[in-house]
């Protein structure tokens, strides 16, 4: 019997194997009875199945039904669509006696998981569980892909004989040339219960040419996101530690857990060992990271550094985040180690930073509110041990906020509360001399002069932080609204009050270094020897207003807007400078970021006090097509009562910051954008009197679909009082350049154009595509103007989709 046509099968009361009412349907349709269809998995791997009410339909040229031998045959042009199972053949022929299924010619199937299969022949009982597949393809919905001469598929796994991986797609111009890297294996088994791929005799290829060879090696089904294995090993060399090889092994535990083990062994040092635990939990993460080694040679580290005194090294970290509800958070981020420097020695990944906080934190943020709690450790990781150890402990600080929008007088309330309690175990103290000259005298200098108390001369000694206790508690309370007149004017008044409590047991040994005194050397009386044993209060009030006249001129070419801004601010002296400590506002930067602040100190211990005046000039303008134009200028005036910024704290914070005088240095920044990518601009700190420049920064930087860079200039007039006998002029640039579609060239340079020194350079050349990404880098850094000593690093770095770490972004400071 011969049909030809399209046919169709609806669900019924007879159930028979799917393949059976694949290749019956038609047969069914004529002599009577209706049908139930159920599909089942198909090569490779299981999938879902279609639902009872799916139907069946085959399309065909011919359709032949051998009743004799329950054989049916479908030819020419063969389409079978059931559920989302799709079958192109050129021929079709199914035995119903041995339920074998044979399809023929320019196969395609493709799966309900996205899976696409190519073959000349498919031959597979009718249940999918089992078959024979020649000459094979086979694309995954990863971009995946399989090629084997046959295939085997049985109890869950599919072998490949003679097989071929790639993730790479063929080249479209020409598509008989090898994909750009590929594994040939003599086998390659992808066993779908364990979601792993094997291969056996397995040749690793790039470009066509073998590269490596492996007898057996493993990766995961590319469906899968984690899996257990060996990771790619990493090369490390340093003048310390020697030639290194990394080797992590990958454990995953369960869904929410897993581990990664790593042993690296340096020629000198010795074999390193690691170990990281991963947690997830539906609110959070935690991490435990551990790392260990027992040193070889300790000579080859500098003598009196914690690298050469400590042979057995070691260290526990952990970081964790939780989510306790929408509004609080809970984490921490600890490191522990056995000194000073093992991380950052041994570069251990996450804690290896020069400089580095570990901390405890709980922080809350509401509609109008704001909370924050941390007991933190300051960490310095040096070949220097001192620097560490003088570093604080605090336990805690505390930050919280709230503001009420319309509360008193329909003005905004702000409520402020800082609470801050450090320890440290040793004081931090730097001499600052005006002149200073080798061979044992120096000449009557300011050096030279006797110490003096708190209120010490400039270029005596600044200190960064003293031995012992401290402990301060904020709270401020201010109010503020706008009015807008009629004319235009803006007005802004403000009030606020603010008291502290404090209690403070802090002391510093001064100086070691030689005083001389009228050319002679004295020994005997201590330099800069200081001890604050005291507790109390203190407190300000303010008043302030501010007045703006935005004034608008709008032409046919873009808009303009014009903004005189003035501030008056009455309120009390400073009381107690430079009798308590100064641990949290040590930096002041004056420029127009900072021109119209109330306190323009950078923290708590510092509070600006007396009348002043700020006055400025700002533009605004936007133009047709996206270009803009801002720019700032203003002077800061001391009116009434004691300069803050002329009294000098313990860390000499204040002292050449432009605000010094009665009037301060003249502030001023432009900007421009442009709707090409290109924005650039400066600003600028002038003397008072002869406008000479104090402090000037540009940059400019472009962002394009090919192109991208920046350039950055600095130039800082000498600050003697702070050790900077002389001018600071340096100039940092970046850019990238991507070219050829997946070439990418990097380049970054710190220059210090005053002592014709280079800070920091570094190159990368780097390739990507869909499949494979290769990374050459070169960095340098300076060690005169680095944190951690400095460092030289050539990397290379070689990425295969699904089977190692695949185009990682690199950082060379752009």
């Amino acid at each position: 019997m011969t049909m030809r046509g399209t046919f169709a099968a609806e669900p019924g009361a007879i159930r028979l194997r799917p393949w059976t009412i694949l290749l019956s349907a038609a047969c069914v349709l004529v002599f009577g009875g209706p049908v139930t269809v159920r599909a089942q998995p198909a090569i490779p791997s299981a999938a879902s199945l279609p639902g009872d009410d799916a139907k069946l339909f085959l399309a065909a040229d011919t359709v032949d039904y051998d009743t004799r031998n329950d054989v049916v045959t479908a030819t020419g042009g063969v389409q079978i669509d059931y559920g989302e199972y799709k079958l192109v053949a050129r021929r079709l022929i199914y035995n119903q006696k041995t339920r074998r299924l044979i399809a023929v010619g320019d196969v395609e199937l493709k799966q309900p998981d996205g899976n696409l299969i190519y073959a000349d022949q498919i031959d597979v009982t009718d249940d999918f569980r089992d078959g024979f597949i020649e000459a094979l393809r086979l694309e995954t919905p990863e971009n995946t892909r399989f090629a084997a001469a046959q295939a085997v598929r049985g109890d869950g796994a599919t072998t490949f004989e003679r097989g071929v991986y790639t993730a790479c797609e063929a080249c479209r111009e020409h598509p008989e040339r090898p994909p750009l890297w590929q594994i040939k294996a003599r086998r390659i088994i992808w066993d779908e219960k364990e979601k792993l791929i094997r291969y056996y005799g397995a040749r690793f290829e790039l470009f066509g040419a073998p590269i490596a060879y492996l007898p057996y090696f493993q990766s995961a089904d590319p469906t899968v996101k984690r899996q257990s294995g060996f990771l790619a090993p990493e090369f490390r060399t340093s003048s310390d530690l020697g030639y290194g090889v990394r080797v992590p092994y990958f454990m995953v535990l369960n869904d929410s857990a897993d581990v990664t083990v790593a042993g690296t062994y340096y020629t000198k040092q010795g074999f390193l060992a690691e170990a990281e635990y991963r947690q997830a939990f539906d609110n959070g993460m935690f991490t435990l990271k551990t790392a260990g080694i027992i040193q070889q040679d300790r000579t080859g580290f500098d003598d009196d550094t914690p690298d050469f005194d400590n042979k057995t090294r070691g260290m526990v970290g952990s970081t964790g985040k939780f989510a306790l509800s929408d509004r609080w958070t809970f984490g921490w981020d600890v490191l522990v180690q056995s000194d000073e420097n093992f991380a950052n020695t041994y570069d251990i990944t996450g804690y290896s930073d020069g400089k580095r906080v570990s901390e405890v934190y709980l922080t809350g943020l509401g509609e109008r509110s704001y909370f924050d709690l941390r007991a933190q450790k300051f960490q310095y990781q040096s070949d220097e041990a001192a620097l560490a150890h003088q570093q604080p402990y605090v336990l805690p600080s505390l930050d919280y906020e709230r503001i009420e929008p319309e509360s008193v007088f329909g003005g905004e309330l702000k409520l402020t509360a800082n609470l801050a309690s450090i320890h440290r175990n040793e004081d931090s103290v730097t001499r600052l001399c005006n002149t200073y000259l080798t061979g044992g005298i120096e000449p009557e200098d300011d050096c030279a002069k006797p110490f003096d108390g708190p209120q010490f001369r400039p270029g005596a000694l600044r200190y960064e932080g003293l031995e012992g206790s401290y402990t301060r508690a904020t709270t401020a309370l201010e109010w503020k609204n706008s009015y807008i007149l009629p004319v235009g004017l803006v007005l802004t008044p403000l009030a606020s009050v603010r008291g502290d409590l404090y209690t403070a047991d802090m002391s510093s040994n001064g100086s070691s270094l030689p005083i001389y005194a009228n050319g002679n050397r004295d020994t005997n009386n201590p330099f800069g020897a200081i001890d604050i044993d005291d507790d109390g209060s203190r407190g300000m009030a303010t008043a302030a207003l501010e007045a703006r006249y935005p004034y608008l001129i709008e032409t046919a070419y873009g808009s303009h807007v014009i903004e005189p801004i003035g501030q008056i601010i009455v309120r009390p002296n400073e009381t107690q400078i430079g009798y308590l400590p100064n641990e949290d506002a040590q930096t002041l930067v004056f420029n127009t970021a900072n021109l119209f602040s109330l306190d323009k100190f950078s923290g708590y211990d510092r509070l600006e006090g007396g009348t002043r005046a700020n006055l400025g000039l700002r533009y605004a303008g936007s133009f047709d097509g996206g270009y803009s134009i801002d720019a700032v200028i203003g002077q800061s005036y001391h009116l009434g009562g004691v300069n803050s910024y002329a009294e000098r704290d313990l860390s000499l914070v204040g002292y050449d910051s432009g605000l010094e005088t009665d009037r301060s240095d003249y502030v001023g920044s432009l900007s421009f954008g442009m709707p090409s990518g290109v924005t650039f601009g400066t600003q600028g700190r002038f003397d008072e009197k002869d406008f000479a420049l104090r402090r000037a920064d540009l940059y400019g930087a472009y962002t394009g679909p090919v192109a991208s860079g920046y350039v950055a200039y600095s130039f800082i007039d000498a600050q003697p009082t702070y050790g900077s006998i002389d001018d600071q002029n340096q100039i940092t640039a970046g850019a990238s350049l991507k070219f050829d579609q997946n070439w990418t060239a990097y380049g970054t340079i710190g220059y210090d154009l005053e002592n014709s020194s280079v800070i920091r350079q570094g190159v990368a050349l780097g390739w990507a595509d869909e499949c494979f990404s290769v990374l050459l880098a070169f960095e340098d850094e300076n060690s005169s103007y680095s944190d951690d000593n400095g460092s030289t690093t050539v990397m290379f770095k070689v990425g295969l989709r699904t089977l190692t770490n695949f185009n990682e972004p690199y950082d060379i400071g752009l």
